[in-house]
């Protein structure tokens, strides 16, 4: 036999045997793509209000997987000049952003929210994107009376 068919033979049976150990195309085991689970996340915001004003901030949705919730709490207000803690209802609502300036939805809005209490939203608004948390002085029965220093968390998937 010549050193080339030699040569032939054992590629032929080194391809064989490596093919034997790796396996072929028709395994019985087979594996699904899995789609990412949701993770939540909480952002927190600060920032000042004047009365009858408007703050808005800005927030991330990462998850692409379907449509999901968030929700809002208003943990601090406080007065800017004093720092002496307000117990008033203040207007917070989510929105989405165009060229920097934030648009609630009026769907997720609340013009009174109460201070420490988290505010959910309903029927899954948010794909992943941009979008915001405004709150507000309620131009129908205001409640700011000086600027106050607000804190907030948001959580979202």
């Amino acid at each position: 036999m010549s050193v080339c068919r030699r040569l032939v033979h054992l590629g032929i049976g080194l391809a064989a045997l490596l093919s034997a150990a790796c396996g072929s195309g028709n395994s019985t085991t087979s594996s699904t793509a899995t789609s990412p689970s949701p993770v939540l996340t909480t952002d927190t915001f600060t920032g000042t209000i004047s009365p009858l004003g408007t703050a808005a901030n800005t927030f991330t949705v990462n998850y692409a997987g379907a449509y999901s919730n968030a929700s809002v709490t208003i943990t601090s207000l406080t007065t800017a000049a004093g720092a002496l803690p307000q117990s008033i209802t203040i207007g917070v609502g989510f929105g989405s952003t165009n060229l920097g300036v934030c648009t609630r939805s009026a769907s997720f809005t609340n013009p009174a929210a109460p201070l420490n209490t988290e505010l959910n939203t309903n029927g899954t608004p948010f794909i992943a994107g941009t979008y915001c948390i405004q709150v507000f002085d309620n131009p129908d029965a205001p409640t700011v009376t000086e600027p106050l220093n607000y804190a907030l968390t948001v959580k979202h998937y």
